[in-house]
């Protein structure tokens, strides 16, 4: 599945190499406040096609820096629930002392056993 991204992608470079040589006119970019040119329409590509990559790439950093945030919350939650899963057993094996499945050490049915 990587390698089928790093194609697409290297096609779409590809392509918007040739349209920059074949698009090699002069124009006039008009931004918000300001106009920039006469520049090369390839340019003007190869600009555009780099911000969206950098746009990418931070997107990408960001979302990244959420899964760890989130991963560190729940390797957090999963060893506190091991601490009590540990010791819940061991409270368990100390009521049930050395009759396992026989009852407990104060009289009251063990788990396996139906209550009355």
């Amino acid at each position: 599945m990587n390698i089928l991204v790093y194609v697409i992608v290297f096609f779409f470079f590809v392509v918007l190499f040739v349209a920059g040589v074949i698009n090699s006119f002069d124009v006039t970019v008009n931004l918000m406040f300001w106009q920039v040119g006469p520049v090369p329409m390839g340019a003007v590509m190869a600009t555009a096609a780099i911000f969206g990559v950098a746009f990418a790439c931070a997107i990408g950093v960001i979302d990244g820096i959420k899964i760890r945030i989130t991963n560190r919350q729940l390797r957090k939650q999963l060893r506190h629930l091991e601490e009590e899963s540990d010791a819940l057993r061991l409270r368990l094996a100390r009521h049930e002392g050395p009759g396992i499945g026989h009852g407990t050490a104060e009289g009251t049915p063990s788990w396996g056993e139906p209550r009355a």
